[in-house]
């Protein structure tokens, strides 16, 4: 793996001014829908799943009103695209706004133990998304700018990534893939995966979601993040969750995913390959 180096100034200046320029844009939004007198709306609860089946009229209503909400995850590790970042318990705290289609979510990940480099911050990230669905076919377009993100064995750059993400339902399923390019630090590392996804409630106040899914990725993402020049099906994983509504506005969220690292090359130079994590998220929407 390679050794990690100071961050580099002027990414950081490059990620300072997408930061400005991303939440401007949703401040002009905001700013709009204050202005232009709308229909009366109802609360909509972030982040939304639009149902392929309403009106043109009802989705600009939806697209259109304003939200916001948080949540705090508390994770046994820090796991990303089925990669170990930490083996130690990890808080993932979050908080987001939405409005005309556009959210803009700020994240962060607290190291809770001493387990690799000591507890404290460790990695803060800003994403940019855009979603729109034509008929069934739901888009999510999304600028992501990490800050330290990567572990103390990985090349300490900031860095920004480009991704799209399509979904689309087959009966109770919902079958989607998703595609993120690094257009900074990393030009040429590119990250694939998809996968089904599928969603019941279970009471009135308590819905059970769960995903199986799989990746791959380009040469240089793997040389950048393991340290192993090669192109490979990287790994495969499921996971789920329950969500337990506490009235309109805050949830619980218990968690557990697995994820096993299928490349020889990979599994040889990672440790442990096979992954189980759990968690617990508490948050609130309006």
């Amino acid at each position: 793996m390679k050794a990690p180096r100071r961050i580099n100034k002027k990414y950081q200046k490059q990620l300072l001014i997408f930061c400005l320029i991303a939440w401007f844009s949703v401040s002009t939004s905001f700013a709009q829908s204050q202005e232009t007198p709308t229909g009366q709306q109802t609360p909509q609860s972030p982040p939304p799943t639009t149902d392929s089946t309403e009106e043109p009229a009802q989705l600009a209503e939806k697209q259109s009103s304003f939200t916001y909400g948080a949540e705090m995850d508390f994770n046994s590790r820090y796991v990303w695209r089925g990669l170990l970042l930490d083996d130690g318990r990890a808080g993932e705290p979050s908080a987001w706004i939405s409005a005309f289609g556009f959210t803009l979510t700020a994240y962060s990940y607290v190291a809770l133990t001493s387990a690799s480099g000591g507890a404290g911050l460790k990695a803060t990230g800003l994403t940019l998304t855009y979603d729109r669905d034509w008929k069934k076919l739901k888009t999510e377009a999304a600028l992501d700018g990490y800050m330290g993100r990567q572990s103390s064995d990985i090349e300490a750059q900031n860095t920004m990534e480009g991704s799209l993400k399509l979904s689309y339902p087959a009966g109770p399923l919902r079958i989607f893939t998703a595609h993120s390019f690094d257009v900074l630090a990393y030009r040429g590392a590119y990250f694939g995966e998809a996968g089904l996804e599928y969603g019941r409630p279970v009471t009135k106040s308590a819905e059970f979601t769960t995903a199986v899914r799989s990746g791959w990725a380009s040469a240089k993402f793997n040389n950048v993040y393991i340290g192993v020049n090669k192109s490979a099906f990287n790994f495969v994983g499921v996971e789920g969750s329950v969500a337990y509504y506490l009235g309109s506005r805050m949830y619980i969220r218990p968690h557990i995913e697995f994820s096993c690292i299928t490349d020889q090359r990979l599994r040889s130079q990672l440790g442990p390959a096979n992954i189980v994590n759990f968690g617990l998220a508490i948050g609130f929407t309006k």
